[in-house]
């Protein structure tokens, strides 16, 4: 029999500006480029400052209604709980990746078209409770659950 984990997420800023680097370095480097000479790569700017604070908001801030806020595990079925209310079982996909005290989630849900926002769990401890989202614990028992017992077996551990 396995025990049961429960991981609860809390909104962090540092967690939304992780899930947000991709838009961040695109509004960067639009605007880099755009003000070395290129000024029509200006126009990327906004979309990408746009994507970069509804990325924080949904994945970091956890205040969209598909943000995954709750993880549970019970009989080898991961479970995720959304912001909503809604309950839907899911499964990691193969971009999904791990890292000692973080791990970026991409999920797919069970007979939904609902992609919810990129998860990011950012263990905290004593020494950085101010950044991290989920309890060392708890991100520990998931992240070994992940890696040894997930049937997919299809995330990535760097």
């Amino acid at each position: 029999m396995s025990s049961r984990i429960d991981v609860r997420l809390a909104a962090s800023l540092p967690a939304g500006l992780i899930a947000a680097s991709p838009w961040l370095m695109l509004a960067l480097a639009a605007g880099t480029l755009g003000l070395a000479g290129n000024p029509w790569l200006l126009v990327f700017c906004p979309p990408a400052v746009l994507g970069a604070a509804w990325q924080v908001k949904a994945s970091g801030l956890l205040q969209s209604p598909d943000s995954v806020v709750r993880l549970t595990v019970e009989e080898g079925q991961l479970r995720v709980y959304l912001a909503d209310g809604r309950s839907l079982p899911a499964s990691p996909t193969s971009d999904s990746r791990l890292f000692g005290e973080l791990a970026l989630l991409r999920l797919t849900l069970g007979r939904s078209t609902l992609k919810p926002p990129l998860v990011v769990l950012f263990s905290s401890s004593d020494t950085r409770r101010a950044f991290g989202n989920v309890p060392a614990d708890s991100f520990r028992r998931l992240r070994v659950w992940l890696r040894l017992a997930s049937p997919a077996r299809t995330v990535t551990s760097d």
